[in-house]
């Protein structure tokens, strides 16, 4: 069911039990699909859009936050399933060109650990929609747009909602309380990293949707983690 844009509702999509890896679906007049998780992932994500009574024709776009294999893995398949455009950030779309995570630096001793055994490929794709990470969604039908947040990733985006913000993995949720804030698994640049997390905190008020966890509160999270 699609519904006001000027609204837009998320839905999250958890791809792993407990919301260890996360999707969402923006629907507003049109819906918009933030991340795709790995390849074997995506068919979730199209049984979410059926049960949130979505045509394919009502996706607009695929809207991925950065370029680890885990959030991009998936979209490949999506994009020929639900013939809607992919959208990376220029910095993080050599990736999808290659089908091939670069190094994964963890910023603490599960990350290090959990770097030696990710999947490092997945189907190369040619993004359709490569952009500098400003890119107003109301043309997708969704009231919104991204801000560039990087650290994580070079490219890394956020999608800034009227109340509501989807990270990608600006940061994560605990293991145990999934609503308590932690960095990122992985940083390129962690300093560039927090100060992503204290614009974010600064522009919401509302919750903070994350790829791994969640969701967060932003207040809570730029205490925590913000740049110092």
């Amino acid at each position: 069911m699609i519904i006001d844009g000027s609204r837009p509702r998320i839905v999250p999509v958890e791809l792993v039990a407990f919301g260890f890896l996360n999707a969402y679906l923006l629907l507003g007049e049109r819906v918009v699909v933030v991340d795709a998780g790995y390849p074997r992932m995506a068919t979730r994500i199209l049984a979410a859009l059926e049960r949130a009574a979505v045509k394919p024709a009502d996706v607009s776009l695929i809207l991925l936050t950065h370029g680890h294999l885990d959030h991009l893995g998936g979209a490949k398949l999506l994009r020929e399933r639900l013939d809607a455009p992919i959208a990376i950030h220029r910095l993080d779309a050599p990736i999808a060109r290659a089908g091939r995570d670069r190094p994964l630096h963890g910023t603490d001793l599960f990350g290090r650990a959990f770097a030696m055994f990710a999947p490092r490929t997945a189907p190369a794709f040619e993004p359709d929609l490569v952009h500098d990470g400003e890119l107003d969604l109301a043309k997708f039908g969704v009231a919104g747009r991204t801000i560039h947040t990087p650290g994580h990733t070079p490219g890394s985006v956020s999608v800034l909602l009227d109340d509501a913000v989807v990270g990608g993995d600006l940061v994560a949720g605990g293991f145990v309380r999934r609503h308590a804030p932690r960095l990122p698994y992985f940083a390129d640049d962690l300093e560039a990293a927090r100060r992503s997390i204290a614009l974010v905190a600064g522009l919401t008020r509302g919750p903070v949707y994350v790829g791994h966890r969640g969701p967060l509160q932003a207040d809570d999270m730029a205490r925590r983690l913000g740049s110092r």
